[in-house]
């Protein structure tokens, strides 16, 4: 049997909506180190016995693939409406492997040529590529720029990979790439002289109450109910057909008893997040993603505050949403002591699960004495859920 563990990243457009998914993969046995590639094999048993198509949130998802991926027979039962074969740099573009890629090019394959760096061995691949990834860390912008004028009767989309903040996204929007990958949307964008905006403030100040360990039911629906839009939001929800209750619940305090006030916080907390930042939505994606897997995580530890996990999870990114810095929001919201302790230093056992899933998310470090990957996917699958629910 094959072990290995998988994150997503996403690939945003031009309005930094999500494209598409990239999914990285790292072997759990340490016999076998190498992080690029699975074999087609495992991926097509992997998309049947994991449900790796459903962590896409039907979107394209890259793949990333060695010489020996490209060349095995596997790859015919992938589902090539949904993939984008994503050739590694370190592909020699032999005859043998031209001659693979158009065959699978006829079959509807969508390639990407991954970490480009133009030399005229390339040009075979190129006629057949439908997309060109830069590494921003190995060229530069003017390399990219220069190729992408050579490039420019092709009819080839260019990705800019690894951008880490705004001014590189904007860089490489200006000379024409319309994809971007790397976490510069879950970075504060300008926080320098900005101050956060009276709704936001107001949004930050709700949470902070319905997030006290020792509220009461009535503090908790008379915080509520000051805000109308929420209770209105917050109501058509719970009566969605994501929970299909029995019957319509039709008043905070009804909500409060059915689901509980744990719950209740969580689904506050989310709607209230929603609401205070024009962020791209992926953010949201991405802390919610957080909020499961670290409570998944503290329930297969068996600790006993496991709401905590995911309160902090769903706000690991609340500076990014705000534009402001941690040190700015979360003292004033006067959070328990190991949730503010986690956010601001990653201590405690609440800091170190989100230093693990941050590290796992990049695929840079598997966390030791769990089983992360299965619950990884429970979590992209749940956050995926819920949010689609949210939408409709």
């Amino acid at each position: 049997m094959h072990h290995f563990s998988f994150a997503r990243q996403p690939i945003l457009n031009l309005s930094l909506d999500v494209h598409a998914y990239e999914f990285l993969y790292r072997p759990t046995d340490q016999a076998n180190d190498s992080n690029h590639s699975i074999t087609a094999e495992v991926l097509a048993s992997s998309i049947i016995d994991l449900g790796l198509d459903k962590a896409s949130n039907n979107k394209l998802a890259f793949i990333n693939m060695s010489y020996d991926d490209i060349m095995s027979p596997h790859i015919e039962s992938l589902p090539a409406n949904k993939l984008v074969l994503e050739l590694l740099e370190d592909i020699k573009p032999d005859p043998a492997l031209v001659l693979r890629a158009k065959s699978l090019h006829e079959k509807g394959f969508t390639f990407a040529l991954d970490d480009f760096i133009y030399t005229p061995d390339w040009d075979p691949l190129i006629d057949l590529a439908d997309i060109i990834k830069f590494d921003l860390t190995t060229t530069t912008l003017q390399e990219n720029k220069a190729l992408i004028q050579q490039l420019r009767t092709k009819k080839i989309t260019f990705l800019a990979e690894k951008v880490e903040t705004y001014q590189e996204f904007e860089a490489y929007r200006d000379i024409s790439c319309e994809l971007f990958q790397g976490y510069f949307f879950c970075k504060p964008e300008h926080i320098k002289g900005k101050s956060i905006t009276a709704n936001s403030s107001t949004q930050t100040q709700l949470l902070a109450v319905v997030n006290q360990p020792d509220i009461t039911l009535d503090e908790l629906k008379n915080t509520i109910e000051q805000d109308p839009n929420l209770t209105y939001m917050l109501l058509k929800y719970l009566n969605s057909a994501y929970f299909s209750f029995s019957k319509p619940i039709q008043s905070i305090k009804q909500a409060i008893v059915i689901i509980g006030i744990n719950n209740l916080t969580k689904w506050v907390t989310l709607l209230s997040l929603r609401n205070m930042s024009s962020k791209p939505s992926e953010l949201l994606r991405i802390s919610l993603v957080r909020a499961k897997l670290a409570e998944l995580i503290a329930v297969e530890k068996k600790f006993t505050n496991s709401s905590s996990f995911f309160l902090a999870g769903l706000l690991s990114n609340i500076d990014a949403m705000l534009d402001s810095t941690m040190q700015n929001i979360i003292p004033p919201m006067s959070l328990d002591s190991d949730i503010a302790n986690a956010l601001l230093h990653r201590e405690g056992a609440i800091g170190q699960v989100l230093t693990n899933i941050t590290e796992y998310e990049n695929q840079n470090a598997l966390p030791t004495g769990i089983e992360i990957s299965s619950a990884y996917l429970e979590a992209c699958q749940w956050t995926d859920q819920t949010l689609n629910s949210l939408i409709s």
